[in-house]
């Protein structure tokens, strides 16, 4: 939140609302080396809690520390609420009669998280907005109502992105136009489409894929018949799906009998949110998708059929880490414990970890996840005995809670 009314105007307004302003004296101004101001204000701004309103108070103390905490203040700025948007977009994007600050203040800013907005912003803002930050903007989270098609332009400007993230979008964007938008966005690794988003459209094909880009999440719906043959981002490697409107499964075994996933996927996570989904898809898996090492997927569309066809898989799957996120329907687990342990000398050789959402957690899940546990980290360090490996430190193998 922005505490202070006054947090993103510039300092010359700044200073003309200052109590203490007539009194302070020259004289009894401390100078600091510029050296230990920057030090200071690093050390700030790794305070995500108060990082903005104390980097706001660090502007008001003298030019020295102006200089050394503009930058940092405006890098990723907190605007969750339409007053503290409001006094952001007029200093990044003042009134044309407005007085302006010399600094261009929108190249400072490297993060832009939007989510919270609702009606506080319209389409042409969100447009002149990106059109002011694009110079160094990196990570952008759209608002729920007021991107659209009228912002593609702006966001096709925005070349250093790295991370775009359109979940929330509820207004139906032409894929096509999209993936033009974003093609040339030569950094850009992380996307998340829009709600209403219809990916096989056949005039998309024509359009190629940000080329580094390797994690995707997808909403919407697809054309099942289209879907096998659809072309993937050619260095896609992360795959989630949510808000799918139909991932029954004919539909979820369609899309995943892509060539190109089978071969480059390592990552999926099915989110609870998606509709028709039932446990007959999340079993359709393994047999598509062998050699992803992570797989999440709504805890109560697993039951003991998915470790039951498991058992009989030769040879074991490339999986590692297994997770039981948000259910769709239900807060329970419908498979027993034992099930999901003999699968790990079969189909589940390979894993080394099992994640559980804390909703699904109740004492007696508790109980059962210290023999989970238990037995994943024997297993673990029999395969290091084996191979003649230390421990990896960095993914500790057991239970663990999202």
């Amino acid at each position: 939140s922005l505490p202070h009314r006054l947090h993103f105007h510039h300092k010359d307004r700044l200073q003309t609302t200052l109590p203490w302003k007539s009194v302070m004296h020259p004289s009894r101004h401390i100078h600091l080396p510029t050296e230990v101001v920057v030090q200071i204000v690093s050390y700030i701004d790794g305070n995500e809690l108060d990082r903005q309103r104390t980097l706001h108070a660090c502007c008001l103390v003298s030019h020295q520390w102006y200089s050394a905490a503009i930058a940092p203040l405006y890098e990723r700025p907190r605007v969750d609420s339409g007053v503290s948007f409001q006094r952001f977009t007029e200093t990044i994007s003042p009134p044309i009669n407005a007085r302006k600050n010399k600094l261009n203040l929108g190249s400072f800013v490297h993060r832009l998280n939007l989510s919270h907005l609702v009606h506080h912003s319209s389409n042409s803002l969100t447009s002149r907005l990106l059109g002011r930050i694009k110079e160094n903007l990196e990570v952008f989270v759209a608002p729920t109502l007021t991107f659209s098609i009228s912002s593609l332009p702006a966001l096709s400007k925005c070349t250093n992105l790295r991370s775009l993230d359109l979940g929330l979008v509820q207004e139906a964007i032409p894929f096509p136009n999209l993936k033009q938008a974003i093609s040339r966005l030569h950094k850009l690794v992380t996307l998340r489409l829009p709600q209403s988003t219809i990916l096989t459209d056949s005039e998309s094909t024509k359009v190629p894929w940000p080329p580094a880009l390797h994690r995707l999440q997808i909403s919407g719906r697809f054309n099942p018949l289209l879907i096998p043959t659809f072309s993937w981002p050619p260095a896609l490697t992360s795959l989630t799906l949510k808000n799918c409107s139909e991932l029954s499964v004919s539909n979820l075994s369609s899309h995943m009998s892509s060539p190109q996933l089978g071969e480059s996927l390592q990552r999926l996570t099915i989110s609870g949110s998606n509709r028709g989904l039932t446990p007959e898809s999340i079993n359709a898996i393994p047999a598509f998708l062998p050699n992803l090492n992570f797989l999440s997927v709504p805890g109560d569309m697993v039951e003991d059929s998915f470790f039951i066809i498991l058992c009989h898989v030769s040879p074991p799957l490339a999986l590692e880490v297994l997770e039981f996120g948000f259910p769709c329907n239900d807060l329970k687990l419908s498979f027993e414990t034992k099930t999901l342990i003999s699968a790990l000398d079969t189909g589940l050789a390979s894993l080394r970890s099992v994640g559980f959402v804390e909703d699904l957690v109740t004492d007696e899940r508790l109980e059962e996840d210290e023999e989970i546990d238990k037995a994943l980290q024997e297993r673990d360090k029999h395969r290091d005995s084996q191979s003649g490996a230390e421990s990896r430190d960095d993914e500790e193998a057991g239970v663990y809670y999202i």
